[in-house]
């Protein structure tokens, strides 16, 4: 054997050792610091995943809960202060009724579907209504639709502009004219007539042999009436 191959001999035998010295502290290092890494790196992606699936179930049921408030009876126009509210619920505990964004009036409606309530101290004028209902298990609550409702107690104007209250006529077919409100129903002798935008109505009424009583009557959409009645004479020309 040469210088040369006992050279090359001892340089290999060298790098084994040295090798083997390396991987003899890689295998420590793995076993002491490398397996904390990666019990921690482990441990963390974990929980980070538990984390987003905890989060995707809480938003799920919040998505879940259903509940409902139909009110199917409320007037849009009253001449009382006093209105009666009715419907139906689901998945609702407790209803809480507001006017004019005041709480009035709150009712369990735990073991029912159902409700009806009335609903007092309205103003003059213009009033909004609507229902809170809360369910207590699911800590969530639910509003309804604002209805506005139109409280008047006063009668809808009525003047008669033609004929005149007891007069004598020799046309057997006489108009009868006047003027109201704006949405105000007009009857004369209980027929329809059309009103315009100004509150101005006209229609003819057929006359029989002597006294005739026309009666005119306005509603408002609150209910209120007035109503006035006209003797009117027909007599023949000789």
């Amino acid at each position: 054997m040469t210088r040369l191959e006992t050279h090359q001999q001892k340089q290999q035998k060298i790098n084994l050792f040295s090798a083997a010295i390396i991987f003899v502290i890689f295998c420590v290092f793995m076993l002491t610091v490398g397996l904390k890494i990666l019990f921690s790196a482990s441990f963390f992606v974990s929980n980070l995943f538990a984390r987003r699936e905890e989060k995707t179930l809480v938003k799920t049921d919040s998505d879940d809960f259903i509940a409902t408030i139909d009110i199917t009876d409320i007037p849009s126009a009253t001449n009382s202060a006093i209105i009666a509210v009715s419907g139906s619920v689901m998945n609702i505990d407790t209803l809480n009724f507001y006017l004019n964004d005041s709480k009035v009036k709150t009712v369990s409606v735990l073991n029912q579907d159902n409700f009806s309530e009335e609903i007092k101290d309205l103003v003059k004028g213009e009033n909004e209504i609507y229902l809170i209902g809360k369910n207590k298990q699911a800590n969530k609550q639910k509003k309804s639709t604002v209805f506005k409702i139109i409280y008047k107690s006063e009668k809808p104007k009525l003047e008669i502009k033609e004929p005149a209250d007891n007069s004598k006529v020799s046309n057997q077919e006489i108009k009868v004219s006047g003027t109201t409100e704006k949405e105000t129903f007009i009857k004369v002798n209980n027929l329809p007539v059309v009103v315009d935008a100004m509150g101005n109505f006209t229609t003819t009424v057929r006359l029989k042999d002597g006294e005739n009583k026309i009666e005119i009557t306005a509603q408002d959409e609150a209910q209120n009436i007035e109503s006035k009645t006209l003797t009117i004479i027909y007599q023949k020309d000789n």
